[in-house]
């Protein structure tokens, strides 16, 4: 069986986390190595965008999110609709897809760049198995439950793309069955496409 290329990060890791580019590489070669004859050091042309977050040379898609909601207050009637009906499925169509995924978000993100070596399959690879375990956390907590939206509370910015905007350090804010305003941590991250919403990256 072939080893992925990314087994050996941790789990929880985020695309927007995945750290592995051109000076990581190059600080890791051996010194040695660089004085042999031959040796070429690795050439990255958009190493500023690690620095800035966003890759400035990603192309504009025409391409829409599908099943969405159509705004932030919208996903969290949504999400806590799903988990009163106990519905795994209608929860997984509030996340990304693969084909969104590959085709909106990854070009711009700074992994994606060439030098790196990655591709949007393995950055799916985690993030698909993060969005999997979320659901199924959200649901083994909550599932049946009577929940009322309340708010979105934020405590991170919001991150503008060329495509998309990322709604990051999110906590849903519901009211429980006894009456208590609870703030659930289970969303980590939302993506925003001309108008819909949907679930980037939950907790699993």
């Amino acid at each position: 069986m072939r080893s992925h290329p990314l087994r050996w990060f941790p789990a929880s890791v985020c695309v927007l986390l995945l750290s592995t580019g051109a000076a990581a590489q190059q600080s890791s070669i051996n010194p040695a190595l660089r004085d042999a004859p031959g040796y070429k050091p690795l050439v990255d042309p958009e190493s500023t965008s690690v620095r800035l977050g966003r890759r400035l040379n990603a192309p504009l898609v025409s391409m829409r999110f599908s099943d969405g909601a159509s705004s932030m207050e919208h996903l969290g009637r949504m999400l806590v609709h799903a988990i009163h009906h106990s519905s795994p499925d209608s929860l997984r169509r509030l996340c990304l897809t693969r084909a969104e995924f590959n085709e909106i978000l990854w070009r711009e993100f700074p992994q994606s760049r060439p030098v790196t070596g990655l591709h949007a399959d393995d950055a799916w690879f985690l993030l698909d198995a993060r969005l999997r375990g979320g659901v199924s956390k959200l649901l083994d907590e909550y599932a049946g439950q009577h929940l009322v939206f309340v708010r979105w509370d934020r405590t991170d910015t919001v991150a503008v793309f060329r495509n998309f905007r990322l709604h990051n350090g999110l906590s849903l804010v519901v009211r429980d069955e006894s009456g208590r305003e609870v703030a659930l941590p289970h969303v980590r991250a939302v993506a925003e496409r001309k108008g819909q919403f949907k679930l980037q990256s939950l907790r699993d």
